[in-house]
């Protein structure tokens, strides 16, 4: 009985997997309580199947329901709680993004990549506090600040797909960069090991990444160190290089 029921669900219920976990990550990208019609709308789904998988999310506290606005529930949280305390690349940059922030008075941080993003996974504040403080967790892209040392050791071909999804792009600064002129960027950062941004993501923000790479040389990571626009000087961030460096070389092993 159990072989047949594989058989005749198991397709479905790998699909309903899916669609919830497509609701979860339209959740966790809105900066704002979401509507069934936006979910609905967001995910492609009918009504009837939304408030379905919304039901089943609601009673494992993974989505919370207040007025007819649906945010992520406290039990994400707790996921949250999991991967950094098990998470074996963040517990070991820890100890070294604060020997960097205390060698550097920046902050120095480790994004991980996600498909074609960059998350935050660990962050040590420096001497000077950034205005503005990335919440552990936030899905940054790849082609701007710290994302560049990682998009730069994709692939060719995904580094291609990427590129041609992008087009012409802009800095917080506002400054316009051609597909071509990013090419360029990423050969740069391959060339020198290391990228320097200034205004690119944050135009409060000036930082120094470079790329993290696994025991079996697979890019995995960038470890930036960051400072306030006011009192970090760029033309000194590329001092810091070989202390990025060794600090990602030890993360990655």
């Amino acid at each position: 009985m159990s072989s047949s029921r594989e058989d005749t669900s198991g397709q479905p219920t790998v699909r309903s997997v899916e669609r919830a976990l497509d609701l979860l990550e339209l959740l966790e990208r809105a900066d704002r309580p979401l509507r069934l019609v936006d979910l609905g709308r967001g995910t492609g789904l009918s009504t009837a199947t939304t408030l379905r998988l919304l039901g089943v999310l609601q009673r494992r506290d993974l989505v919370s329901n207040s007025g007819g606005e649906y945010r992520l529930g406290v039990a994400t949280l707790g996921m949250a709680h999991g991967y950094i305390s098990t998470d074996a690349l963040s517990n070991r940059a820890r100890p070294h993004l604060q020997q960097l922030a205390e060698t550097t008075r920046l902050t120095s941080s480790l994004y991980v990549r996600s498909g074609d993003e960059r998350i935050l996974a660990v962050r040590v504040d420096g001497q000077h506090p950034l205005r503005y403080q990335l919440p552990l967790g936030r899905r940054l892209a790849l082609h701007l600040g710290a994302g560049k040392p990682i998009l730069a050791h994709l692939p060719a071909d995904e580094v291609a797909r990427i590129l041609g999804g992008l087009g012409e792009t802009r800095t917080a600064g506002g400054l316009t960069v051609s597909t071509e002129g990013l090419d360029a960027e990423l050969a740069a950062v391959r060339r020198n090991g290391f990228h320097v941004s200034v205004a690119e993501r944050d135009t409060a923000v000036a930082s120094i990444s470079v790329p993290v790479f696994s025991s079996a040389g697979e890019i995995i990571a960038s470890l930036s160190a960051s400072g306030p626009v006011e009192s970090t000087d760029p033309d000194t961030l590329p001092d810091w290089a070989p202390e990025l460096r060794r600090a990602a070389a030890a993360v990655g092993r």
